[in-house]
């Protein structure tokens, strides 16, 4: 594309390998750098290109081994506050993906442009489709000096390696739990692409408001609700303005920089008293907790299905191993409407048939993956393909 009397290329600034190159930086006052399992005296990273000037290939990049460790390695210690962690692929689910995942990133920019916390954005792309563009090819995303970017990319190899229930494209929960694993954030929440941030979530981000060995779910509608939407759905149209974006989801007025939480609740199978199944409910669009606290009950228990195990992850970690639960009644998120798709694919849910939670509530079964057998611990990942870019966003020429 010719400017003017020069050529403009359009390009991301890279962070291969979380090195940095640009001007961003860490608050050094609350998060040290990384701490790579690698030698950091050794110069690996000098090569490696600040842009990127053809997203749809990569520029035919391939990483060294020692590279693409780094890239994936959560470090000792957090780096950022927080990680937002999703999991999708480039099929158009339920139609209109397209202006849905880019609300869902642009909310995630918001975040951190209106809290001036170290956010990072994990994007853990599953199986994309051969005859689809990759995310990093597909949407904008912006820099923020409070804002990184990471997408790990599971491919096909692996997603045929791992059990599948009726032929699932895409493994949630097994993709979170990817996520999870190479955070490099203090807290992590786990979510997905429908949503956008309240500024209840933006408010309790400024506050820090979030403490280790806590579960954090929100009340979110259900998502059946297709007309007269309750104030935690919304119907967006597509390419929305920052300031609309941005107040889509207001919910409350804030004391800005006070946000309180309520107490931890005792959580139970009993209808009339924090019932689980209301607690846990829509606890795919948040479930949040310090990354220690996450790798107690070892993520989400992975069975090749969707549904369900949001919930199963709940009843583990708090009947199991008694990890108090707050539940906000004040949503930290609201979901972009959509037509219900996994409802009527029963063949691809999890089989629940056989756990009772009574069982779990009275600590006389648990239900959890086996140790070093989760969020692919179990596969040579390396020799299986999966890759990893990090990057800051913007444009350069």
């Amino acid at each position: 594309m010719l400017v003017g009397l020069g050529t403009l290329s359009v390009c991301f600034s890279l962070l291969f390998l979380f090195a940095m190159t640009s001007d961003f930086s860490l608050n050094e006052d609350s998060y040290g750098p990384i701490e790579l399992a690698a030698d950091p005296n050794q110069k690996t990273l000098e090569k490696l290109p600040t842009c990127m000037r053809n997203t749809a290939t990569l520029d035919r990049y391939q990483p060294s081994r020692e590279q693409w460790e780094q890239c994936l390695d959560p470090g000792t210690k957090p780096s950022v506050y927080l990680s937002i962690v999703i999991v999708t692929r480039m099929d158009d689910y339920a139609g209109g993906q397209y202006h849905r995942f880019q609300n869902f990133i642009d909310s995630a920019f918001l975040l951190a442009e209106h809290t001036k916390e170290h956010i990072e954005l994990l994007i853990v792309e599953w199986n994309p489709p051969k005859d689809k563009r990759r995310i990093v090819d597909v949407f904008r995303f912006r820099h923020s000096n409070y804002l990184s970017y990471r997408i790990i990319t599971v491919p096909k190899k692996i997603h045929d390696f791992l059990p599948n229930r009726g032929n699932s494209p895409l493994h949630e929960f097994e993709g979170k739990n990817v996520g999870i694993r190479f955070a490099r954030g203090e807290f992590i929440v786990c979510t997905n692409q429908d949503d956008i941030w309240s500024h209840n979530f933006h408010n309790a981000i400024k506050s820090r408001v979030f403490k280790k060995n806590v579960i954090y779910l929100q009340y979110q509608a259900p998502h059946n609700i297709h007309e007269n939407f309750p104030p935690s759905i919304v119907d967006l149209p597509a390419f929305p303005d920052d300031d609309t974006l941005y107040n889509a989801c207001r919910l409350e007025d804030q004391n800005w920089g006070h946000y309180q939480l309520p107490e931890p609740i005792k959580v139970t199978t009993d209808r009339e008293n924090n019932f689980i199944l209301n607690v846990a409910d829509q606890a795919g669009d948040f479930t949040l907790a310090h990354r220690d606290t996450w790798k107690v009950p070892r993520g989400y228990r992975e069975k090749g299905g969707v549904a369900w195990m949001d919930i199963e992850f709940i009843c583990t970690a708090t009947w199991t191993f008694d990890i108090p639960v707050v539940y906000s009644d004040k949503s930290f998120c609201c979901h972009q409407q959509h037509n219900n798709v996994w409802e009527a694919n029963t063949e691809q849910h999890n089989d629940n048939t056989d756990v009772n939670m009574g069982d779990i509530e009275r600590k006389e079964k648990s239900y959890m993956n086996e140790d070093g057998q989760w969020a692919l611990q179990q596969v040579d990942i390396w020799d299986m393909g999966l890759e990893c870019l990090s990057f800051y966003g913007g444009l350069c020429w």
